[in-house]
């Protein structure tokens, strides 16, 4: 964007308001993210490629920490140093399918407060549609999501592990998971913003989820472990997200209704919350 193109947008004074029509924020959001898109996508374009002109490895550093993660839990397990129950399908494409799917959680919740946070600089000085930032974040969530595809792809055909017809289903389980987690991350974000304690706390957080989640291990079939994973909702999603991709049958297909309809709520929900945080926000950060 040039200077001249600068000069000519419209200066916009951001003042709160009590008065608010829930309709009318949703018609502006959509309307705000149909408007941004262009830019979110140059956004992002400058940020994929700075990030990784700089670096030697490039696009190998999307993938090594999922990488990592996994083969220490696959050394733990083939070395008999943990015991763990024998998975379906081979373990390391169990752990790798379970960390990436993971990872990508984990981006889309930290994602809204890390994209507001990155482009300070912008938000204060430029006059633009805020809903550009979300879609920039999605558009490299993107990006990284098709890297880690294609190890997962290699590790399937490489352990010769046929797909059923389920894996017409990954895509919409993926998205909605997606679009949930990145609901619930615009929702907290206006905290998150003032208080860097949400930012610190999410990745403890995540940790700890991981440990009582099927990403490393199955569900155990009795114990306290198994009530504790019976009772995690992401416990349903990581397992058929798998499920898809490993000839698998799907075991939670009223969880997805259910989540299905949670989903849409939540994003009408975070849609109002973004649009009317983001002048108090932009305020805050300009003081």
């Amino acid at each position: 964007m040039s200077n001249k193109d600068i000069a000519k947008l419209e200066t916009r004074i951001y003042s709160n308001s009590n008065k608010y029509s829930i309709r009318q924020l949703l018609r502006d959001s959509l309307k705000g993210y149909k408007s941004s898109f262009y830019l979110a996508k140059q956004l992002a374009k400058r940020d994929i490629t700075s990030q990784h002109r700089q670096s030697i490895f490039g696009i190998f550093w999307v993938i090594l920490p999922v990488l990592m993660n996994a083969l220490v839990w696959i050394f733990l397990q083939s070395s008999g140093t943990i015991n763990l129950t024998a998975t379906a399908i081979p373990y390391p494409l169990f752990v790798l399918i379970g960390t990436t799917v993971w990872s990508i959680f984990g981006e889309c919740l930290n994602m809204p407060i890390g994209t507001i946070n990155g482009n300070r600089g912008i938000i204060t000085k430029i006059n633009f549609e805020k809903e550009a930032l979300i879609t920039l974040g999605f558009i490299k969530i993107g990006f990284n999501l098709l890297i880690k595809l294609g190890m997962i792809l290699f590790f399937i055909l490489y352990f010769q592990v046929v797909p059923t017809v389920s894996i017409v289903l990954f895509f919409p389980f993926l998205l909605l998971m997606m679009l949930f987690f990145i609901s619930v991350g615009i929702i907290i974000s206006p905290i998150g913003i003032l208080y860097n304690d949400i930012s610190r706390f999410i990745p403890i957080a995540l940790q700890l989820l991981m440990y009582i989640t099927p990403v490393l291990y199955v569900v155990p079939k009795s114990g306290l472990m198994q009530k504790i994973m019976s009772l995690n909702p992401l416990s349903y999603i990581i397992t058929d997200i798998r499920n898809t991709l490993t000839a698998m049958p799907i075991e939670n297909g009223i969880f997805w209704l259910f989540f299905l309809l949670v989903t849409l709520f939540l994003s009408l929900i975070a849609m109002v919350v973004y649009r009317v945080s983001m002048p108090i926000i932009t305020e805050r950060m300009s003081a």
